[in-house]
């Protein structure tokens, strides 16, 4: 019931995506940006009347979504799609049935002018994926379906809400990433520019655009539905459906909206099928989806996540058939747009002639010459010559940039090169050793880079190298496991060599970005080092090594070293932790703690994560009456002040 029903519900959906491409006109128009909606003028293509004239607005300063970074809305949530190629008999299983039940958390992560970033994390409590009636899920597919629908994954949205695009890790299975985009869909809720009684938008889901109709009804609670496809989704975009097709749809969804205008609720049924004249069996998709808030959290960490994680990312339009192959270098060939090398690297300069250089536009830069070092990799090479005397920072921080995101074995050469050239600035240097240390994919040349300027006489360059290090380890555990165990083991070595403070300082520094648990225990002995300054870097080392042994570790430091700064650097570890198994140990810093230097690190960070996790309000109203120090009682206090209603 295992493999052979997993394959045939893979195979059902492949076929079902195929059928939709023949549905497509041959001589279709080419594909429209995601980002692009039509004027409202289209009909749909099966000759449909014009979307309906929109009632006259009606100003109000509040009809206005809350996009607040670092607001994380979370629900608990029922989802269930289900596929039938061809009519069914009453009775039978459909095709293949898709079904989730457990919590959606919807955290916003990065605003723009006229977009929105989203993380989205699904938490499943229950799965059931099953092909003509038979569970496909066994004991070894089950949790491997169940890691690819947990997977955080990002969706930029325009600030009316409609969702644009969505960007998942590498490797997500197309059968979760088309459930998780049509979740997506299904929760939409597009507000006009002013609130109105009833409207419409033109909306993207996984089966192409559509007109969405909005009623408002009682208080704020909102009917949805959709009216008409005005194009479908196929291998090459959204193109207009045949003439020969019919795409018939019946959908109700209740929104009921809170004071931020985000949904406290959402129910919602839907009904599409898309029936051919030329002897092709009718597709027939049901899904139905409730939501529920029950949290609104702050999340400051999550802040600038999709950035951090973008060059990891596949990134698509919610109208594309994710089953279909691309050429990635397509994609690539229309970000260079025919730039060369000098092209670029002259644009960088040309952004910082008239002061601060825009950073949107070298972000735009960087991602072309991203693509061309993939594109064109020979062309790597070229890059140390051109950084000769080069003394824009701009420009020569985003090549390096680029070259690491590029991560090609000749980028890597190229960014060794300027690393240990003596002829190139310190500044340049210092970035180039930087970007060497956080390429995806290390190389042996690259790390012989590093570990030459590790020994540089230079404190800037052999600190910078030795960090370096670390984070190169990291990603050569995950690549190449062979080059990334040698490169822990050494450093666990060299670790304990020297007599230095500060040395033995740096070299505990680079083992914590290796974020590996294996070093937990020459952690525990650098935190019995005699020196403070080891100490204090073994307690902030703790903040990325995973487990519960790190996490009473962390404690114990915070309440048991003698050194102030010690156990401030436990409480700073702990902010990149979960809270929970930290709150005993903090409750007895805000109490008991003699310096009040390390009582606020401990607020701020509670305050910081007032939502997080039990008792911290409690925390912080004792704080905010007893301690001694009144900045300390006036910092736990403006927090509390400033904590969001409880929805």
């Amino acid at each position: 019931m295992t493999r052979r029903h997993w394959l045939a519900a893979t195979c059902l959906i492949v076929l079902a995506l195929g059928i939709v491409a023949r549905f497509v006109g041959a001589d279709a128009p080419p594909a429209m940006p995601s980002d692009k909606i039509p004027p409202r003028t289209e009909h749909s293509a099966e000759g449909g009347a014009p979307p309906a004239v929109l009632l006259a607005p009606v100003p109000d300063p509040r009809w206005r979504r809350a996009w607040v970074e670092g607001s994380q809305f979370v629900y608990s949530a029922t989802a269930e799609q289900r596929l039938a190629l061809g009519k069914q008999l009453p009775g039978a299983p459909p095709s293949v049935l898709l079904g989730m039940k457990g919590e959606l958390s919807f955290a916003i992560v990065g605003t723009r002018r006229d977009t929105v970033d989203l993380q989205v994390h699904v938490l499943a409590h229950r799965l059931e994926f099953e092909s003509e009636g038979k569970s496909s899920l066994d004991e070894r597919s089950r949790p491997q379906m169940l890691e690819h629908l947990q997977t955080p994954f990002f969706v930029t949205l325009n600030t009316q809400g409609a969702a644009l695009s969505t960007y998942f890790e590498m490797g997500i299975n197309p059968i979760a990433q088309n459930f998780l985009r049509s979740l997506i869909a299904a929760t939409q809720f597009v507000m006009p520019a002013a609130r109105q009684d009833a409207w419409e938008a033109q909306e993207l889901d996984v089966t192409g655009q559509y007109v969405a109709r909005y009623s408002g009804m009682q208080g704020e609670s909102y009917v949805k539905s959709k009216a008409r496809y005005l194009r479908v989704a196929s291998p090459g975009g959204l193109r207009p459906v045949d003439p020969s097709v019919s795409v018939a749809t019946q959908s109700r969804t209740l929104i009921v909206l809170g004071e931020e205008f985000w949904p406290t609720s959402l129910e919602g049924r839907e009904r599409v099928e898309l029936d051919s004249k030329e002897g092709a069996p009718p597709i027939i998709g049901e899904s139905e989806v409730s939501l529920s808030r029950i949290a609104v959290r702050h999340a400051p960490a999550l802040i600038g996540t999709l950035e951090a994680r973008r060059k990891y990312l596949g990134q698509t339009s919610l109208a594309t058939a994710v089953f279909v192959p691309v050429d990635p270098r397509d994609e690539l060939r229309r970000q260079v747009a025919g730039a060369t090398l000098s092209d670029l690297s002259t644009t960088l300069r040309g952004l910082s002639k008239n002061g601060t250089p825009d950073g949107e536009r070298t972000a735009q830069v960087m991602g072309r010459l991203k693509a061309l070092f993939l594109l064109e990799p020979g062309t790597a090479a070229s890059v140390p010559g051109l950084l000769q005397g080069e003394k824009d920072r701009n420009t020569y921080s985003s090549m390096l940039g680029a070259l690491s995101a590029a991560s090609t074995p000749e980028a890597v050469r190229a960014l060794g090169h300027v690393a240990g050239d003596f002829s190139q600035a310190t500044v340049v240097r210092v970035d180039a050793i930087a970007a060497l240390g956080v390429v995806e994919n290390p190389t042996q040349e690259g790390v012989a880079a590093l570990r030459g300027v590790a020994a540089s006489p230079d404190a800037e360059l052999r600190g910078t190298a030795t960090l370096a290090l670390g984070n190169a380890t990291r990603n050569a555990l995950r690549g190449d496991p062979a080059l990334g165990e040698g490169m822990l083991a050494e450093l666990m070595r060299s670790a304990t060599g020297p007599s230095s403070p500060e040395a033995r300082a740096l070299l505990i520094r680079s083992l914590a970005n290796t974020a590996d648990a294996r070093v937990l225990p020459t952690l525990q002995q650098a935190l019995l080092d005699p020196s403070p300054v080891v100490r204090e870097a073994a307690a902030e080392a703790l903040r990325l090594i995973p487990g519960p042994d790190a996490d009473r570790l962390v404690s114990r430091v915070m309440l048991e070293d003698l050194a102030p700064e010690v156990r401030r650097a436990a409480i700073f570890a702990s902010s990149f932790r979960a809270l929970a198994p930290q709150i005993p140990a903090l409750a007895q810093v805000i109490r008991h703690d003699t310096v009040e230097a390390v009582r606020i690190e401990a607020v701020r960070l509670l305050g910081a994560n007032l939502r997080q996790a039990p008792g911290v309000a409690e925390l912080l109203a004792w704080a905010g009456q007893n301690d001694p120090n009144s900045d300390v009682r006036h910092t736990a206090q403006a927090f509390l002040s400033a904590r969001p209603p409880v929805q």
